[in-house]
């Protein structure tokens, strides 16, 4: 489904149409640093998957996957492979009955020459696992939605999401855009970035028991501007698994974010399991992924659990189950700095230190311009 044929019911229901048309239409065709596009890594992807539960040994073929944003379609076609594998074992040597294949993806991507050349792509390798053109046609039109996932609305909801959300900074977004952002989503707020939002649309998307798996920024987990989204998750999800890959090889071109990966599931909260920074190989991965699935843990080093790193508003605590301890019982005791009347602050925050800041008297500028900075 196109933008163009989603327009009529879209137009119905957003207020400022013509202007938010126009501002969607723009962002289609935007480039990829202004879509925030980075794109993850084969190996990355099938760890993200494993974990999610998305695996060809089960019947993905009575479920729903959601991918809010599949850009070149690195998550995408891997998931469709892996509900073909899943139809074709389930058959029992006869042929498979591809109509049972219709509704069990979603996919959104907003700029339209990606979306084109991923659905070529899709089409392709639905035809490549023998499935007739003309049932692969009307698979790939059924799946792929060409339109700004927070503005879709969808029918259902799903029992997997999968992805690497948009790393867009608001100053990026159209004040048009904003706006609607914000009448829809609670947790786009302060300066959170857009990933932010694309998180609370999905987990209100998840089945009851449904689970996502993202690879985005960290910073949410700690900053002020993740607050909305951390309270969310601590009431009404479970933080199943976080794997810091801060100074990993995980996407395709070089990032300056904090990237980690998240699987959050719609179920009551519990401990969470925890591994860091591991290596990117295939091999790894797999295993990685078994001990952190695994019913209890085996007491690998590579994996460890913590219960609590959920509460409310609170900055995930991500390190250690004792130092997680130490502060929950200095947050119960003490009042918060705010409260005891200070001002906490975290500097001047340019975006581009080099050309604002340096010693004072090389600094070429207006002397009355200059202003101290301890």
């Amino acid at each position: 489904m196109s933008f163009q044929q989603m327009q009529f019911d879209f137009v119905a229901s957003v207020p400022l149409q013509a202007e938010l048309i126009s501002a969607v239409e723009a962002m289609a065709e935007a480039g990829v640093e202004d879509r925030g596009a980075i794109f993850t890594r084969r190996s990355v992807v099938d760890f993200i998957l494993d974990l999610t539960g998305y695996t060809s040994d089960k019947p993905l073929y009575k479920t729903r996957l959601l991918e809010p944003a599949f850009g070149n379609g690195d998550f995408l076609l891997p998931a469709v492979k892996r509900l073909l594998d899943s139809l074709k074992g389930s058959q029992n040597g006869e042929e498979p009955d591809f109509a049972k294949l219709d509704g069990c993806l979603c996919a959104v991507e907003l700029h339209i020459p990606t979306f084109e050349n991923t659905k070529a792509k899709l089409l392709a390798l639905l035809t490549d696992n023998d499935i007739p053109k003309p049932v692969a046609i009307r698979l790939v039109e059924g799946w792929l939605i060409q339109n700004d996932f927070l503005l879709t609305e969808f029918s259902g909801r799903f029992d997997f999401v999968a992805g690497n959300p948009p790393y867009v900074r608001q100053e990026r977004i159209s004040d048009v855009l904003l706006s609607a952002y914000r009448k829809r989503f609670s947790t786009l707020y302060d300066r959170a970035d857009l990933y932010v939002p694309f998180i609370e649309c999905s987990l209100k998307l998840l089945k009851k028991g449904g689970t996502l798996g993202f690879i985005c920024s960290d910073r949410w987990m700690k900053n002020r501007y993740g607050g909305p989204l951390r309270e969310m998750i601590s009431r009404d999800y479970h933080l199943k698994v976080y794997v810091d890959m801060m100074d990993t090889d995980a996407f395709h071109s070089d990032v300056t974010a904090y990237p980690a990966i998240t699987i959050v599931s719609r179920q009551a909260a519990g401990a969470t399991r925890i591994a860091h920074r591991p290596e990117i190989d295939a091999a790894v991965f797999r295993k990685l992924a078994k001990e952190l699935s695994a019913p209890k843990l085996s007491g690998s080093v590579a994996v460890r659990e913590i219960k609590g790193v959920t509460n409310g508003k609170e900055p995930w605590i991500l390190d250690s189950s004792d130092q997680l301890a130490v502060i929950r019982r200095l947050e119960q005791s003490f009042p918060t700095l705010e409260e005891a009347g200070c001002k906490v602050g975290i500097g001047v925050a340019t975006g581009a230190d080099s050309a604002f800041i340096g010693p004072f008297a090389a600094l070429d500028v207006e002397a009355d311009r200059k202003v101290p900075l301890v």
